[in-house]
């Protein structure tokens, strides 16, 4: 196999942010071959950033100078615009919902799918009910189905309080170039 020369930007709050952004875009694009010549082909990358600003060089020719001497699946970053992070004394926003009057609470028997990604298919009174449609559903479709016993707020919104980022002015992601010797 060969190898296949890439370069990229990416803006992330971090350069390894933005190489895994990178990853998963290349392999949503192109798919996860490992030899499907992007970026998803290389396992991790070497910040060069001081280097490059040690050379004087334009950055087209720091990395056609760079690429050069690379070996398959290396992969190079480097920084042109730096992350600027909140500076916010506070950082987030807390927004209560005041709860009136008694809470009331009711048991239900809620019937789940799947072991790794469960969702909630139907919410029952009784034990009975709950069992009897997870044994259909189970036998339907041959997925496994769990029954949780569950209290829930049945006369009010269990959200008590929200709670929102509060950005900087300032704050901002950093922007990366990322260069280098994809398999192919």
């Amino acid at each position: 196999m060969g190898a296949q020369s890439f370069i990229l930007r990416k803006r992330a709050k971090s350069a390894s942010d933005a190489f895994t952004l990178a990853q998963e875009d290349a392999i949503e694009e192109y798919g996860n071959d490992i030899y499907n010549g992007t970026i998803s082909t290389c396992h991790t990358f070497r910040d060069v950033t001081s280097e490059f600003h040690r050379t004087n060089k334009s950055i087209k020719q720091f990395i056609d100078d760079k690429i050069g001497d690379m070996g398959k699946r290396d992969c190079y970053v480097i920084c042109e615009l730096e992350p600027k992070g909140n500076t916010n004394k506070i950082k987030s926003f807390v927004q209560h919902t005041i709860v009136k009057g008694t809470s009331k609470w009711e048991l239900r028997y809620n019937v789940y799918v799947g072991s790794y990604d469960e969702r909630q298919l139907q919410s029952f009174k009784t034990k009975g009910d709950a069992v009897e449609y997870a044994r259909k559903h189970t036998e339907k479709t041959q997925d496994t189905t769990f029954v949780r016993m569950e209290k829930f707020l049945s006369n009010q919104d269990p959200n008590v309080a929200c709670i929102t980022y509060k950005s900087s002015l300032t704050e901002r992601d950093g922007q990366y170039v990322f260069f280098g010797m994809a398999a192919c």
